[in-house]
Parts: structure tokens; sequence; C-alpha cells
């Protein structure tokens, strides 16, 4: 058992199979939620109206989202292993950037020159500050309504470099991180400081938590307060949840639905990351989970806004049910395309290239620091204000 986060060997960290079927069906929930139970009515009517029985279980799609933050916490923590504040910068930049980047300019394309009926106000001005990512952070518009859960996972990178940069990452320093944070989100939540909710988002901190405290228990083995931590997180974690999910189905999508569905279904989430993670299932491995896996990404950026536009487009000549699963079918094709084209080339390389200008940065800023100051020399002969007269 280890107290830090030491890095692990390839042979002693496997690829977990079954957190990649987690990530994919993750992703399909979502997708099923935005096409068959939210709220548009790009079929022609009200989805949820249009798709009466499917509307009935894709309502709970959203949850995917909650399914992607949990995975989220696991993951972060295990990638977090040897590395230092440029190595973990520098995986987030290669891995997210390069797929994002062309949904950006595509999702720029579609909303301001195909389909600017459909834009909901989205403007040329919006590109920009897109494409930093950190458009939630300038009150910008996002160019497709996904993007606002890669602010909230942006936060979380956020928080994880500052104890990294801080040195702060042994095992007590994450449970700590793990109790806190919540807490604080609680405390936001019932004070009503909402604004201050939203900038360090406390109403998903218990999402993270509990993956983080799931992968301690993974990484170093079974503790009573290790799973008290897990209990505890899952029951914030639920809470917030029952209280967006129901307000989430209301709101968008017009249905009136038990907090309680949410509350359930959330911690059926916990149960299955565990499951997978920490039974003998984490052995299952195969090579077309890790190509499904690699999906995901790519799948959640693009398919809600083009979705919408191509549903817009061949909903009334085509047959419902082939054009939604054609639909879903070419956006698994299309995320391939995107994962094998676009993020396997340039990933390691733009990975390496900010690796290299961080580092470089860093070194010169630190030489600069580290120059002596010269000292103000003073005259040895000075003149009194009357012999200057």
């Amino acid at each position: 058992m280890s107290n830090s986060l030491a890095p692990r060997t390839p042979a002693s960290a496997p690829r977990l199979g079954l957190l990649d079927a987690l990530r994919i069906t993750a992703a399909l929930l979502v997708v099923f939620y935005h096409y068959t139970a939210w709220g548009h009515d790009h079929w022609g009517s009200k989805a949820p109206e249009f798709w009466p029985v499917l509307s009935e279980f894709t309502r709970y799609g959203q949850l995917g989202v909650q399914l992607f933050f949990l995975i989220s916490g696991f993951v972060i923590l295990m990638s977090l292993q040897g590395k230092n504040i440029i190595g973990f910068i520098g995986s987030r930049v290669g891995r997210l950037y390069p797929a994002y980047w062309v949904a950006v300019i595509a999702a720029a394309v579609l909303s301001l020159v195909i389909w600017p009926e459909g834009n909901g106000g989205r403007a040329a001005s919006d590109i920009l500050p897109n494409l930093t990512m950190f458009q939630g952070a300038f009150g910008v518009q996002n160019l497709d309504g996904v993007y606002w859960t890669l602010w909230v996972e942006l936060r979380f990178y956020l928080l994880l470099g500052l104890l990294l940069a801080l040195k702060l990452t042994k095992v007590k320093h994450i449970m700590v991180l793990c109790t806190l944070w919540p807490a604080l989100g609680l405390y936001l939540h019932f004070t009503n400081l909402n604004q201050l909710q939203d900038k360090v988002a406390g109403e998903y901190a218990a999402l993270f938590a509990a993956g983080m405290m799931l992968y301690l228990i993974y990484q170093n083995g079974h503790t009573l307060m290790r799973w008290i931590l897990v209990a505890g997180n899952t029951a914030v974690a639920a809470f917030f949840t029952g209280i967006k999910g129901q307000q989430d189905a209301s709101e968008l999508s017009g249905l009136d639905v038990p907090a309680w569905h949410f509350q359930a279904l959330v911690v059926l989430c916990v149960v299955l990351l565990a499951v997978c993670t920490l039974t003998p299932l984490k052995h299952i491995q195969a090579k077309w989970l890790a190509v499904a896996g690699s999906l995901t990404f790519p799948l959640y950026l693009f398919h809600q806004l083009w979705g919408w536009w191509i549903i817009e487009e061949l909903h009334g000549v085509v047959n419902k049910y082939v054009l939604l699963f054609g639909l879903i079918a070419a956006m698994l094709g299309f995320a391939y395309l995107v994962a094998r084209f676009v993020e396997k080339p340039l990933g390691l390389p733009l990975r390496n290239a900010t690796i290299k200008t961080l580092t470089v940065s860093t070194a010169w800023v630190k030489k600069v620091m580290s120059r002596p100051v010269p000292a103000i020399s003073k005259p040895k002969y000075q003149q009194s204000w009357h012999q200057t007269r």
C-alpha cells in the first residue's frame, strides 16, 4: 500500500476495458437524450412527444454527464501519476484540443453559414473565445451547447493542477480535497451563494470526488475511511443530481420526473464504476473496447448541433427509426474518423510542443527572476544646493 500517487509501471497498470465501455455508454446515453428526450422540435414536434415511448427511458440519458464526471475523477487522478504540473498540462492539452478545435470550427461553419436559423444567437465573435475552451469564464456563449461540461472539467483540472504545483498529491491530500470540495458545494448551495458555487463547480464536486476515492481504493486498497468518503460523496452527488435532474427534465423536456429517479440512478453509476474497477471484472480487456472508448470524446463533441441539423433536414422524408439509428451509426463512424485522423496524429505532437514551450518559458522566467538586482551607486561627490546657485 502506498501513501502517494507514485507512477505505476505499464505491467502493473493494465487498461481497464470496462472503463472504456462505461465511457462510450455515457456518451450514447447523452446522444439518445439529446435526440429523443430533449425538448427541441427538430422532428417537427417536441422530441418527447415525437418519441413518447422511447423518451420514457432516454429522459434519463442526461445522467451520462454525471457518469462522465465520475469516470473523470477516477481517470484524471490516474493520469496525474508520475507527472509534474507541466506534464499534466501537456497531457490535457494534447488529449482535448485537437478534436475540440475541429469541433469548434465545424460548429461555427454549421451555425453561421449552413444553418444560421438554428444558431441560437451565436456570432462570429464567439469563435475565438470558444477555441480557448475557457469561454465559460468570459461569459461567452458556447458554439455548441455540449461544451458546457468542458468548462466544468477544466475547473476540476485547474484544482488538481494547483495541488500538483504545490506538491500536495499524497493520498491524505486527495482525501482532504474529497472532503472539503463537496462540503463547500453544500455550504454554497444552502447559503444561496450561487455565483461562487458556479465558479468552484461545487454542484459537481462530489461526482469527481467519488471517482477519485474509487481510484485511491483501486491503487492503494480498501480502508473504512475511504469507503466512508465514497458513500458520503455518493450521497452528496445524489442530492445535487436529484435537483438538477428534475429541473432539467421540467425546463428542457417538459417532463415531470421525480427527483428520486435521478438520485437512484446516480448511485447506480457509482456502483457500476466500482464494479468495473474494483472487482475481478477489471481484468477484462479487448481491443474493441479500447476502440469504443476512443470514440467517446469526438462523439460527444459533434453529435448535438450536427445531429439536430440532420434531423431537421431529413425527418420529413426518412423513416424516423431509420433516421435515428442511422444518424447515431453515422456519428459513431465520424467519431472514429476524428479519433483516427485527428486525435491520434496530432495529440502527441501537441502534448510534446506544449511541454517544451512551458519548460522553456519556465526556465526563462526562473533565469530572469534569479538575476541579481544591480545596486544603485551613489555619486562620490554631491553638490549642495547653495553650490549650484
